[in-house]
């Protein structure tokens, strides 16, 4: 098959050394290699898992909590029926689509003079920015970079967009964790039968959340800005 490669291939891929591949099949958290002889073949599923396996670690998972989930998923299972169950959760973690781009391709997006090294350090604070090892900038959701040059674009300084992102998370992550107590109280699986359902309930929960806060947000900023049209026309002229 084409997409095969090999045990160091695999681990390049994947950002892993050879030998925590075979930990992770050691402790059965990757299925193990089509053989072909002595040559053990990995494919693009065997990344996609250790693709997951990292997200959980970030997430906090230890590596027994990750085999159980793993294991309840692939009862009567085989490996090509759980990667679509694998890749939503991938993309329920992780969720963002990323770019990476030279520093000077970077601020070449803003307009002139609206980025300076300190607002460089601070958006990297709050987890908008990254730099990779090789001195590129890796923005992890690129709608940052999209309404962040479209609002500079509109004048509103680069220092407020950071204050008020910082305020606006503190809110949104009190939001999600509501919902998420919703799913924990209301949605949850209650036995190990239904945990395959895990990733498709979550990903449908963030989805109509998400439709939620859009239609409460939309309906606030209508009923504000009527308030201040309303406000400004009502002001004499002078």
């Amino acid at each position: 098959m084409s997409d095969e490669m090999r045990l160091d291939e695999l681990a390049r891929r994947a950002g892993v050394a050879s030998t925590t591949v075979r930990l992770y099949q050691a402790k059965g958290l990757l299925p193990g290699p089509r053989l072909v002889g002595r040559t053990g073949w990995y494919d693009q599923q065997h990344l996609t898992r250790l693709g997951l396996v990292a997200r959980l670690q970030e997430q906090g998972f230890s590596l027994a909590g990750i085999a159980r989930l793993l294991d309840s998923w692939e009862q009567g299972r085989d490996l090509a029926e759980l990667v679509g169950v694998e890749e939503q959760l991938d993309a329920l973690l992780h969720g963002r689509d990323d770019v990476v781009l030279d520093p000077a391709d970077f601020t070449g997006r803003f307009p002139p003079d609206t980025l300076t090294p300190d607002l460089v350090d601070r958006a990297v604070a709050l987890g908008l920015v990254e730099t990779t090892d090789d001195g590129r900038i890796r923005v992890p959701d690129r709608r940052f970079l999209d309404t962040g040059v479209a609002l500079l674009q509109l004048g509103i300084p680069a220092e407020v967009l950071l204050d008020e992102w910082a305020r606006l998370v503190a809110r949104t992550d009190e939001i999600a964790e509501r919902f998420v107590a919703l799913f924990t109280r209301h949605l949850a699986p209650d036995d190990g039968d239904a945990t395959d359902q895990l990733a498709d309930t979550l990903a449908q929960l963030r989805r109509q959340a998400g439709q939620v806060l859009l239609t409460a947000f939309d309906a606030s900023m209508a009923r504000k800005a009527r308030e201040t049209l309303a406000a400004l026309l009502d002001e004499p002229s002078g």
